[in-house]
């Protein structure tokens, strides 16, 4: 009966995330940007404010309406010309923009800075702003409850049950609601599915130096990447499967088909309802005859074990495949808004090169040097004090990484190679955006300045 339930399981997952691969080749990107608001005056957002925002946004672009929360208060907005969707992330305190598919990065900036254009404003004439941290700078001042509506509200709920957890060691079950990312997501193949997975996460250690931009101000975390801790030891890392950088490589697709049965389901959700219960292995789901749940006003159920759970399942690698027959990078703190497009470009650039990269991956001497502890190196270059050798390495392989990237956005000759020239200035400076934002402290900047910096800047 285990080996029945596990077979039940596996063909569900088989089917999930492998039957949307794409047969073409042919590179779009999918680009989501997560920005945090701040109240300049150090204080909580108003939640009046924002809400304003989407009503005005609405009158003054060709935005319409697409969800409202339990309040009736509008939490999602889409584009009447193209797929941008523009939403509250979890919380009230952060905006997602959600792009639709697209050919080009440009594109994207484009509409991205049109949309800007609009909001900022609106915002700073009542002391607030939309700026580029991975962690909102007054995380501490807000207040992170979750958008008022069944899935944002089950997620929350779902966190909270680490409370007294010896396998969770986050306290802030919230967190959802103040730290941002950067996504990109790439069409793949069953043929590049593998190489793509095992390549990028390959370099996760790079990235988290290149990229660290969520510093937890006024928190207890040695780190410069506070959303890897968040993620990783909490209730989405019970498993670890389910969350982070692979620990290993995938030979072939039944790997890592195998190590998707190892990945977390707690929920059950429908249009009208959002049950959850502690994680189970999807590998051993099937083996439990009863679960029980809880709803959103702490009802205790029992329900029985579904495929309708399978539907819904998500987990949350840093190289996540995803339904849609795409992979999506999910690793990267949300940048300095000048440099929102970074991300994209370093992804694409390598995506185009990927037998190239491939190559460089499996000769490169800083794993002569450092090993192949994809998880371990992560957290080692996400701290904030390297040693001289550490950021010299880091820092060259990071160089050798963009000159490849700058050679795959060259190919595809839409002028995409500009967007990597912040990140060559890191490599040169050997400073990244959350060093950058500690040095600003220190030079007696505020937490509300280097948010406007931040906003504003030039590539940083």
């Amino acid at each position: 009966m285990k080996e029945q339930g596990l077979d039940i399981a596996r063909e569900l997952l088989r089917e999930r995330y492998f039957t949307n691969l794409k047969q073409s080749d042919d590179l779009f990107v999918g680009i989501e940007l997560e920005l945090p608001i701040v109240h300049l005056t150090g204080q909580a957002v108003e939640f009046s404010v924002v809400f304003d925002l989407f009503d005005q946004l609405v009158e003054q672009l060709p935005l319409s309406i697409e969800k409202a929360d339990d309040n009736g208060q509008a939490i999602q907005l889409v584009s009447d010309e193209t797929d941008d969707r523009i939403l509250f992330e979890v919380g009230y305190n952060t905006l997602e923009f959600a792009f639709g598919k697209a050919e080009t990065i440009g594109e994207v900036e484009k509409r991205f800075l049109t949309y800007l254009a609009v909001m900022q404003p609106i915002l700073k004439n009542r002391d607030h702003l939309l700026t580029g941290f991975g962690v909102n700078p007054f995380w501490d001042k807000n207040d992170n409850r979750p958008v008022a509506s069944p899935r944002y509200e089950m997620l929350m709920a779902y966190l909270k049950l680490g409370a007294g957890r010896d396998d969770v060691h986050v306290s802030h079950a919230n967190y959802g609601a103040f730290i941002q990312g950067s996504q990109i997501q790439l069409d793949v193949t069953s043929e590049n599915l593998l190489p793509t997975l095992n390549t990028f996460n390959a370099i996760e250690p790079i990235k988290a130096w290149l990229f660290a931009n969520s510093y937890l101000w006024n928190g207890q975390l040695d780190t410069l990447i506070s959303r890897d801790v968040f993620w990783e030891e909490s209730m989405h890392g019970v498993f670890p499967e389910n969350t982070g950088v692979f620990p290993e490589t995938f030979d072939d697709p039944e790997t890592f088909l195998d190590y998707l049965t190892r990945t977390a389901l707690f929920t059950r959700t429908s249009e009208t309802n959002a049950y959850y219960f502690e994680p189970i292995q999807a590998t051993d789901y099937f083996n439990h005859d009863e679960i029980p749940v809880f709803d959103l006003v702490g009802n205790d159920l029992v329900l029985t074990p579904s495929p309708f759970e399978f539907k819904t399942h998500r987990s949350y690698q840093y190289q996540n495949l995803t339904t849609r027959g795409t992979v999506e990078f999910r690793s990267s703190c949300a940048q300095p808004i000048s440099s929102s497009f970074t991300v994209a470009a370093f992804h694409l650039g390598l995506m185009q090169e990927l037998s190239a990269f491939e190559a460089l991956i499996a000769n490169h001497a800083f794993y002569e040097d450092y090993g192949r502890d994809y998880p371990k190196l992560r957290r080692r270059f996400s701290v904030p004090d390297l040693s001289s050798e550490e950021l010299d390495d880091v820092t060259k392989f990071a160089k050798d990484l963009l000159d490849l990237a700058t050679v795959g956005l060259e190919k595809r000759g839409f002028g995409e190679a500009k967007y990597l020239a912040a990140l060559y200035q890191r490599v040169k400076t050997k400073e990244n955006p959350a060093i950058k934002a500690l040095h600003l402290i220190e030079a007696g900047k505020t937490l509300s300045e280097i948010s406007e910096i931040f906003a504003d800047g030039k590539d940083i």
